[in-house]
């Protein structure tokens, strides 16, 4: 067996579950990252649903999130990273969401 850091071995992943509890598993460590609610950002429901996004390709993003206000159907960003990879997840998404996705008010730092 090769060893990996950690005391780890490759070929170990299907002792931790199929790929599908592993995906499970995995996100239920994400959001554990997150507030348990959010306010929306339209009409300030508490939004307990938030579903983390993939942002391991934007330098200085540490973790982002998404909520749907079922009340409204806005759209409400958890955000967390340096300025710098704000202002480029920011451009992502004006360039494929439109202009204005995201209002922030408080950098998380």
């Amino acid at each position: 067996m090769i060893e990996l850091s950690g005391g780890r071995y490759v070929g170990q992943a299907s002792s931790r579950g199929t790929p599908e509890e592993r995906r499970a598993q995995a996100i239920a460590a994400q959001r554990d990252r997150f507030p348990a609610t959010v306010k929306c950002n339209n009409c300030q429901a508490d939004l307990a649903a938030i579903e983390p996004v993939d942002v391991r390709g934007i330098p200085g993003m540490r973790l982002a999130g998404q909520a749907r206000c079922p009340s409204c159907d806005h759209v409400t960003w958890v955000l967390e990273g340096t300025q710098s990879g704000l202002e480029l997840f920011q451009s992502f998404l004006d360039e494929h969401h439109g202009g204005g996705a995201v209002g922030a008010s408080e950098v998380k730092r």
